[in-house]
């Protein structure tokens, strides 16, 4: 699987906060997969918005033409 590295500055609260969560979470491996899980969440809820933007833009576009 190929990967890229990303250097990120992360806030320190966040980072406690997924510290604590990597802590309770036996089945969370590393702060890693937490990240590239949180990005999945991101771009799909960002994918769904821009659906959703585009087919209200289409929507406009017919009644404006109608």
């Amino acid at each position: 699987k190929i990967t890229h590295d990303y250097a990120a500055r992360i806030d320190y609260d966040l980072w406690m906060d997924c510290q604590r969560v990597k802590e309770l979470d036996g089945a969370t491996t590393s702060i890693n997969s937490l990240v590239n899980e949180g990005l999945k969440l991101v771009r799909d809820r960002k994918m769904q918005e821009i659906a959703s933007q585009r087919k209200q833009r289409t929507t406009l576009q017919s009644i404006s033409t109608w």
